[in-house]
């Protein structure tokens, strides 16, 4: 999904991890799970927006009170202080006109950002900048395991002995993609499953279609 498309649909679109009384799903655009999700009234969610690439942060979130700093800095690429999206409550800050949806979210009190959020002594490869954020290591640590899957390794012990059970029936986390993310990993296996197709999923799950074979991939 582009960027710019998920900046316009930002309402509903939540691009990483939602975490929903331990179960995590990573989902792209709209959808009817986020719809289902945004309309509940019971349950916190936790939603991590993952932009992979190069997200100028400057232009997501604009320092208004640094505007004359920037221009000079970064002229041909600075997006006009008067199309940024003011923030109720806040001063000498604004939205990138494209994310009404955000706006509106964070106006609602729904929605909170950090600025500046970095490490000391910054890595500047992207992949190892990316492993860093994913595990929750400093610049000098090399995990193998991640953040929120060490989260889940001591919210459920044991973990994948047991489970699933009659306290989580479900998976803990689930990602949409071909691979799991560090993200998900624990000490001794992943703590999430990945489905390339959320209607394939359910489509097994229902036994609408031919039933998983009886092997350990299948399980």
């Amino acid at each position: 999904m582009k960027r710019r498309n998920f900046l316009k649909n930002s309402i509903t679109a939540c691009a990483s991890t939602l975490l929903l009384e331990g179960l995590s799903k990573k989902v792209f655009g709209q959808s009817g799970l986020l719809n289902a999700l945004r309309a509940s009234t019971n349950d916190k969610v936790l939603v991590i927006v993952q932009l992979n690439g190069g997200n100028d942060g400057l232009n997501t979130i604009l320092p208004l009170d640094q505007y004359t700093n920037l221009s000079v800095a970064r002229s041909n690429v600075l997006i006009p202080d008067t199309k940024a999206l003011a923030l109720k409550g806040v001063l000498n800050t604004g939205f990138h006109p494209s994310m009404i949806g955000l706006r509106d979210l964070f106006d609602s009190t729904y929605l909170s950002f950090v600025q500046g959020v970095s490490y000391p002594t910054p890595d500047f490869s992207h992949f190892r900048a990316t492993d860093i954020w994913l595990s929750g290591a400093n610049s000098t640590q090399y995990l193998n395991t991640g953040i929120t899957g060490r989260y889940l390794e001591q919210e459920y012990p044991g973990f994948p002995i047991g489970f699933p059970n009659a306290t989580m029936p479900d998976p803990l986390a689930m990602q949409i993609g071909s691979n799991v993310s560090l993200m998900f990993q624990g000490t001794g296996s992943s703590m999430g499953m990945s489905i390339s197709n959320l209607s394939s999923f359910y489509n097994i799950v229902s036994s609408t279609v031919d039933p998983v074979p009886n092997t350990p991939a299948g399980n």
